[in-house]
C-alpha cells in the first residue's frame, strides 16, 4: 500500500518545507513552489515519492534531494531570465507604438487599424512606393539601415518589422 504524503506548510506546527510520510521519511527545505512543480500533469516531487512507495534507501533519498536541488536551480534560472524577457516585450511594445504612428502617417490610415499581424500590402493596402517611403521613414525614426531586399522578402508584416527593428536596436532607451 502506498502511504499518503503530506506537504507541511507554515500554518502547521512543523517547520515549513517538510515533506512527510507516515514511515518517518522527511525531506527538509522543500519550498512549496517546488513541491507543486508540474511537468504537464505530472507533479514531479510528489509522484516520484509515490512511485517509490515512500520506502527509500539512502541512495534513493540522495536521488530525491538531487531532484529538489535541480528544481531549485531551475527556479533560479527562471528568475534570471524573467527580467530580460520582460524588457524585450516592453521594447517591442514601444517599437509597435512608434511604428503605428509612422505607418498611419505614411499610409494615411488610423493607427488602431494597425496590429502585429497586419500585412503591409494585403491588409494595409500599401503599394511599392508607399513601402519605400515607409521603410525610409522607419530607417530615420529608428536610426537603422534596412536593405531593400530585406523589405521585399522578409518584412511583410508589422510583427516581422517589429522583430527586425528590435534586433537592430541595442539600447531600448533610444525609443
Amino acid at each position: 500500500m502506498i502511504e499518503p504524503l503530506k506537504y507541511i506548510n507554515s500554518k502547521q506546527s512543523i517547520p515549513e518545507g517538510l515533506v512527510w510520510s507516515e514511515k518517518n521519511h522527511d525531506f527538509k527545505d522543500l519550498p512549496p513552489e517546488f513541491w507543486n512543480v508540474h511537468l504537464e500533469s505530472y507533479q514531479i516531487c510528489k509522484n516520484w515519492l509515490k512511485n517509490h512507495e515512500c520506502i527509500l534507501n539512502s541512495e534513493e533519498e540522495q536521488c530525491y534531494q538531487r531532484i529538489v536541488t535541480v528544481l531549485k536551480e531551475i527556479g533560479k534560472l527562471i528568475e534570471e531570465v524573467k527580467e530580460p524577457i520582460q524588457l524585450n516585450r516592453l521594447k517591442k511594445l514601444k517599437i509597435l507604438a512608434k511604428l503605428r504612428v509612422i505607418v498611419a502617417d505614411k499610409l494615411g490610415i488610423e493607427a488602431n487599424k494597425i496590429n502585429p499581424l497586419s500585412n503591409f500590402v494585403n491588409d494595409l493596402e500599401a503599394d511599392s512606393l508607399d513601402i519605400l517611403e515607409l521603410f525610409n521613414a522607419l530607417e530615420e525614426a529608428f536610426n537603422i539601415e534596412i536593405h531593400t531586399k530585406v523589405v521585399d522578402e522578409v518584412l511583410l508584416t508589422v510583427q516581422q518589422t517589429i522583430d527586425f527593428i528590435s534586433k537592430k536596436i541595442e539600447n531600448p532607451i533610444m525609443l
